[in-house]
């Protein structure tokens, strides 16, 4: 007979240190789950090497049989939030039991609640800024980096536990050899009268840190409006910088520029999950030579454009059209010349139709598939 289920808050170095590993504890990679590197997730949920979660209430569980850890979730809201907005459940890994999935989310919920939160919307991990969904669609794609993978049985375990899906997002995959862009752009470009007005630059890595308040700028008025948008704040955004910084170097961020003042941003990165995602957390020498390699030198296959935008002022304009198309042709030079084959653009929400359109146009037909659910509390 099975020992019964205990949900209890996550207390102390081991219980930490489990909740970390519970993924590759779970099956890994074999079993549909993605894992972070032991070190990087350590760093990341940690309030000592992570600020950013002093500005959130925030609390970890891991459901246990006997002295076995079989599931985890983490609880978590603004601190300033005002009770509309919704709380955030995420870091979502369990064994395939519905009783488990239903009582790790009837803890968050109560977490939630008791801060004062009216809704729970996830799996967000820790906010809409990261980690984004369980997977819908794509198990058969390999792994992309800071997207999350989740197996094909999770989603009807949480519309069982009483969640009702609120929004899809997609990742766009296009293959390099047939891209279209650049050759339907160029002509575009070069008969349009004000081209001299719009300049594209690219972020020195060696000012990465330096030029972050820039890039967070345009990144939350780009995408203030969006669904469930969360602008990055200044303690935010110097974790984001210093745990991507080594991606940088071999990636790369470009800004648009009207007439010399700032107006869209693109980044695009090394997919260093090729370099991790057979090893289930644990990278030893020889994984972490390779992810050393994929992360300072671009030795990988594929990357992944994680940041398109302009801001709203230029929003629906035909310099916003220009500037799109000539963001995306200076990525595209960049994987070309760093011989990257595939380029993942995620994620995008099922409802934009303004993105859709720029897909479609790459090509880049929609290849993974994520589902954010949503919960009166």
């Amino acid at each position: 007979m099975a020992d019964p289920l205990v949900i209890r808050p996550v207390s102390g170095a081991a219980e930490e240190a489990a909740f970390v590993r519970l993924p590759a504890m779970l099956g890994g990679h074999a079993a549909g789950w993605s894992v972070t590197p032991f070190g990087d997730a350590r760093k990341f949920l940690s309030p000592s090497t992570n600020p950013a979660l002093a500005e959130w209430h925030s609390q970890k569980f891991l459901a246990w049989r006997g002295e076995q850890p079989v599931g985890r979730i983490m609880a978590a809201w603004p601190r300033h939030a005002d009770e509309a907005q919704p709380g955030h459940f995420g870091f979502l890994a369990t064994e395939p039991e519905q009783e488990t999935v239903t009582r790790l989310l009837a803890a968050a919920r109560d977490a939630l609640r008791y801060w004062g939160a009216k809704s729970m919307r996830g799996p967000l991990s820790f906010s809409i800024n990261h980690e984004t969904g369980a997977m819908i669609a794509g198990f058969d794609r390999p792994g992309m980096v800071k997207m999350p993978r989740s197996p094909a049985w999770l989603p009807a375990m949480i519309d069982a536990a009483g969640l009702t899906p609120e929004k899809d997002v997609h990742a766009h995959t296009l293959n390099l050899a047939e891209e279209r862009h650049r050759a339907a752009f160029a002509p575009r470009l070069a008969a349009w009268p004000e081209k001299e007005k719009l300049a594209i630059r690219r972020i020195s890595p060696g000012r990465w840190l330096a030029e972050m308040r820039l890039i967070v700028e345009l990144f939350n008025d780009a995408w203030a409006e969006n669904w469930a948008a969360m602008p990055v704040s200044p303690i935010e955004a110097d974790m984001i910088a210093r745990l991507m910084r080594p991606i940088a170097v071999s990636g790369a961020v470009f800004v648009a520029e009207w007439e010399g003042q700032p107006i869209g941003v693109l980044s695009i990165i090394p997919n260093v999950e090729e370099a991790t995602e057979d090893r289930d957390g644990r990278l030893g020498v020889k994984g972490t030579l390779n992810l050393l390699g994929a992360a300072l030198l671009g030795r990988t296959r594929s990357a992944r454009i994680a940041m398109l935008g302009i801001i709203r002022a230029y929003r629906d304009t035909e310099i916003s059209s220009m500037a799109v198309g000539s963001l995306l042709t200076a990525a595209l030079d960049f994987a070309q010349k760093r011989e990257w084959s595939e380029v993942e653009i995620s994620w995008v929400l099922d409802d934009n139709a303004r993105m859709k359109r720029v897909m479609a146009r790459l090509p880049a037909p929609v290849t993974k598939s994520w589902r954010v659910w949503h919960a009166p509390l």
